[in-house]
């Protein structure tokens, strides 16, 4: 069932894809700042409090429904759970965006490619050199893939119904928007709810990791995780972003264009820079990872039946 909810939802994103902005990530980016409003003193414990007020105040409504719904049929569980990866699932944006700064790329308009990439990303771009336009893109796109369809589809696998579906881009949701106030003082406000989502997040940028080496340049994929990820300006990241390179086998990283001078960045992946011929190989290495996660779910589902 999990499987048919996974192809009904990507089915409708294509047939009606989500104009601008998913409603649901906005929806939890408000109750993130409520949450902060209502309950920041700025020291840990009322972090602490204010996670579990927001993750109590979500999910427990979200398991009364999968229950219910499980109560009632398993086909109205199964239409909740379409109507969650519809909402959620960014796949088919990020396979769009790539094609959308390939192709402008490919005709020599880098500065397309820079407004087409900066409103994607929420984060001006600097600078109109197409190589880094190409290796952001890449970067991106590995990142968006990882939050905005496998981790889900992790978690989706492991909990019932849209449990995983609401945890992981809640948590990290709240992470983001906690990370950095204004107020210095109130730092360690968000302390709790970065490392929650460190460790939600831990297996499934493993997995990410692991089916990116599987479906590319295996080895190398590995190697660069191994010996490349610690050294991003997040860690964490890194893993996903470096097998993500290897597998591809090109360089992404590197100095970009800053306001005021280059970004000083260190290397991930292996072989020459990425430029535009390397995102259609990305969209390609996305895709046949998608198809690894449907084999997974099928395999799941055999083994229920069994």
């Amino acid at each position: 069932m999990s499987l048919l909810a996974l192809l009904a939802a990507l089915l409708a994103q294509h047939a009606w894809p989500v104009k601008g902005r998913q409603p649901l990530p906005a929806f939890y980016g408000r109750l993130c700042l409520s949450a902060a409003k209502r309950l920041n003193a700025g020291d840990r414990n009322s972090g602490i409090l204010a996670w579990l007020a927001l993750m109590g105040a979500v999910l427990v409504p979200v398991v009364l429904l999968t229950a219910l719904a499980a109560a009632i049929h398993p086909v109205a569980l199964w239409v909740i759970d379409v109507l969650m990866l519809y909402a959620t699932l960014r796949f088919l944006q990020v396979t769009r965006q790539l094609s959308a700064i390939e192709k402008s790329l490919r005709e020599g308009d880098a500065p397309g490619a820079a407004i087409v990439l900066a409103q994607w990303q929420g984060e001006p771009v600097e600078g109109e050199d197409a190589g880094a336009i190409a290796r952001l893109a890449a970067e991106h796109a590995l990142r968006e893939a990882h939050h905005g369809t496998f981790a889900l589809l992790f978690w989706f696998l492991v909990l019932p119904g849209p449990i995983g579906l609401v945890l992981h881009p809640l948590a990290r949701r709240a992470a983001r928007t906690w990370e950095q106030p204004v107020d210095p003082a109130e730092r360690d406000f968000g302390w709790f709810a970065a490392r929650a989502f460190h460790v939600i997040d831990w297996l499934p940028q493993r997995a990410s990791a692991s089916v990116f080496a599987l479906v590319g340049n295996f080895e190398d994929a590995l190697l660069c995780w191994r010996t490349q990820a610690a050294r991003w300006i997040q860690p964490e990241e890194g893993i996903v972003l470096a097998s993500g390179a290897g597998a591809l086998g090109v360089r992404l990283g590197d100095p970009i264009p800053g306001p005021a001078a280059p970004v000083d960045r260190p290397a991930l992946g292996s072989g020459d820079a990425a430029r535009e011929d390397a995102l259609a190989s990305l969209e390609g290495l996305l895709w046949r990872a998608l198809i690894v996660w449907s084999i997974v779910y099928l395999l799941a589902a055999a083994l229920q039946l069994a």
